[in-house]
């Protein structure tokens, strides 16, 4: 029921090509800058699930090809008689076994996950920058908190006062990004006046980015500081973990860290927004809710989950039916992962009798009520206060339901045309858009799915490339 939050294609498809436009404010909303480090974060997860697998299939077949060339060569060398015929295969040997020990030596795989590691610490160090920035432009006597000092010569520099407050501000910046991901997080809470790390992932988001500084400066390699920093934040490790020993990346641990930075991003971004511009609560509210929607129809249903418990303990939200959207999106991840029971005693945490008849289809669904639901649609009609056509086609909520009988009868009574004949017009409809893809043209927006967990990425070692003759 995410789609209760309609997207604004105005903001998401805006291009910035006025160059009289300077200032940030103008530019962008702290929506936006959360969604263009969201985007960076699908763009990490989307080059590891397209590109590592193929390196891994690069090096598996370039092992294969060396080895055939290896022993090509060993052949030859059996065979030739003549000393210029095996001065000339004994040269390329050596040449064979050159390649072949580089080929041992290379990681390919091991080198872009550290790489697309370490570049999602540098996405969220931008993104800090972008938020700070904006929420300064949004409020400007912000700046009144910096206690920035300077000397008049040094200030007649400037061409205006609004020159010369974009320098402290980008001084303050730089300064915060120099710190600890800790300290910064405490300069933020010093400078807002609010607590931001007291959320479940903290000790997750502190340990990965202790290891990104493990593998910016010295590969991997595990440090006494390292240990310390995480079992101060109270992170539990799997395993225990020594001064010196080496650490991977892995699939599995890619992803999880994508994860939790796009989680710890959103609820930042959240959090100081909703503190700094309260005017802009409701803004937030859809911002929100239509991240929930995105992870939903991503069927990424563990940010679905903890994003959208992080909704329902906002002290803040705009209005009591945004606080039910929340919850029905919260439980319709539930659903999808079998946690039926949850996501019924979640519901009921709240009265549904006096409520539209848009959120009693809703409970209807989620309950797996579904001759209840099919007599609330036909009540509903063609319209109702949230739901219209359209989201019977699109919202998670009615991803099983669209499914059933009760569904396909109900929706035929109510539009007077079956289900599936819209779907064939809505996909005419969209034929054009699909086309362009091909085009081949960036877009900022696209939906990228990818399921870590399940991809096996590391090359094949099951071929040992020792030759037996060392020149």
């Amino acid at each position: 029921m995410d789609e209760l939050n309609i997207k604004n294609t105005n903001t998401t498809e805006k291009t910035v090509e006025d160059k009289e436009v300077t200032s940030k404010e103008e530019i962008y909303g702290i929506g936006e800058v959360i969604d263009i480090f969201l985007h960076r974060i699908m763009d990490i997860q989307e080059c590891a699930s397209e590109y590592i697998p193929e390196a891994a299939q690069k090096y598996n077949e370039k092992a294969d090809e060396l080895l055939h060339e290896y022993e090509n060569i060993i052949s030859t060398l059996e065979t030739v008689d003549s000393k210029e015929n095996k001065v000339v295969s004994e040269k390329a040997l050596r040449k064979a076994f050159r390649k072949i020990k580089r080929h041992m030596g290379s990681s390919p795989v091991e080198t872009l996950e550290k790489s697309l590691f370490v570049s999602l610490f540098s996405s969220f160090d931008k993104f800090i920058g972008d938020l700070i920035e904006v929420l300064f432009n949004k409020q400007p006597n912000l700046y009144k908190k910096l206690n920035k000092e300077t000397k008049i010569t040094d200030a007649l520099e400037y061409d205006s006062i609004e020159d010369l407050r974009k320098s402290f501000l980008d001084k303050e910046i730089e300064s915060i990004r120099r710190k600890s991901y800790q300290d910064q997080f405490k300069s933020l809470e010093n400078q807002f006046k609010i607590t931001l790390t007291e959320f479940e992932q903290w000790p997750s988001f502190i340990e990965k980015s202790q290891r990104r500084n493990l593998f910016t400066h010295c590969d991997g390699v595990v440090s006494k500081q390292y240990i310390d920093i995480c079992k101060g934040v109270g992170y539990k490790f799997e395993v225990e973990r020594n001064t010196g020993e080496q650490l991977e990346v892995g699939p599995d641990y890619l992803f999880h860290s994508c994860m939790t930075v796009a989680q710890v991003g959103i609820m930042l971004g959240q959090t100081l927004w909703r503190k700094v511009v309260n005017e802009e609560i409701e803004e937030a509210d859809r911002h929100l809710n239509e991240k929930i929607f995105d992870f939903l129809h991503e069927e990424e249903w563990t940010n679905a989950i903890i994003i959208a418990t992080f909704a329902q303990n906002l002290r803040n939200n705009s209005t009591e039916s945004t606080e039910r959207i929340f919850l029905i999106n919260h439980a319709i991840a539930l659903n999808a992962i079998d946690k039926k029971k949850e996501a019924k005693d979640l519901l009921n945490t709240k009265d549904w009798s006096a409520t539209l008849l848009d959120f009693k289809l809703a409970y209807a669904v989620i309950n797996y009520d579904y001759d209840e639901a099919q007599k609330i649609m036909i009540k509903i009609g063609k319209q109702g206060e949230l739901v219209s056509e359209l989201p019977y086609h699109d919202w998670p909520l009615f991803r099983e339901f669209r499914e059933t009988d009760q569904f396909l009868s109900g929706y035929e009574e109510v539009y007077e045309y079956p289900y599936l004949s819209k779907v064939q017009k809505i996909a005419e409809a969209n034929k054009n858009k699909v086309e362009f893809l091909h085009e081949e043209i960036l877009i900022e927006d696209y939906i990228v799915e990818s399921d870590f967990s399940t991809m096996q990425w590391i090359p094949n070692t099951s071929k040992k490339l020792t030759p037996s003759i060392i020149i």
